[in-house]
């Protein structure tokens, strides 16, 4: 009786090695990403030179490089720096016409809720960002230029998905916004995962 304790034992361990062998979630802890898009600022010409009848792009290339530590399946804190973008300017003015451009830039820390869907991530985040928006400007009939810039602590979140097509890389499409400086980022970029 006791030789067969032992072989059911024995037998029920090696049966359970290689579910105990099995990978844990398809996650993994520490990553890196970079994007580019499109970036839209939510101001006027006026808004941003504070003169009348100032025409401004408010659409251009923007940029991210990021960093994160994935704690759990479920949610990740993220360090990022965006490059928002450069928005030209020109306005007409009795002293001849007045050019130039704003130029919007962030870092900022994020928390990141995950929803894990098999080789799909849905994500959220909320956090704060360092934001800054620097503006050139020049009249070359008067020879004078100008030069401003605004800083902002302020909120930032966004809404994207990841799509992980091997196991350290994944594509992400994402949403981001900054309250302050107003600008809204639709990215798309590569993660990569160590």
């Amino acid at each position: 009786m006791k030789v067969s304790s032992k072989m059911l034992v024995a037998a029920a361990l090696a049966a359970a090695l290689p579910a105990m062998a099995q990978p844990m979630p398809a996650y993994s802890p520490w990553y890196i990403g970079a994007g580019v898009g499109q970036g839209h600022l939510s101001a006027s010409g006026t808004d941003l030179t504070g003169l009348n009848n100032a025409q401004l792009d408010t659409n251009e290339t923007t940029y991210t490089v990021r960093g994160g530590w994935r704690f759990s399946p479920y949610g990740a804190l993220e360090l990022g720096y965006y490059d928002l973008g450069k928005y030209a300017f020109h306005a007409p003015s009795g002293a001849g016409n007045i050019d130039g451009e704003g130029k919007a830039k962030s870092y900022g820390i994020s928390l990141v809720g995950i929803l894990p869907l098999n080789q799909f991530d849905l994500y959220g985040r909320i956090g704060y960002a360092h934001s800054e928006l620097k503006v050139n400007a020049s009249a070359p009939l008067i020879a004078t230029t100008f030069n401003a810039k605004d800083t902002q602590n302020e909120a930032t979140y966004g809404v994207g998905g990841r799509w992980t097509f091997v196991p350290q890389w994944a594509l992400f499409a994402e949403w981001m916004k900054n309250d302050k400086i107003k600008v809204d980022s639709y990215l798309i970029g590569i993660d990569f995962k160590f």
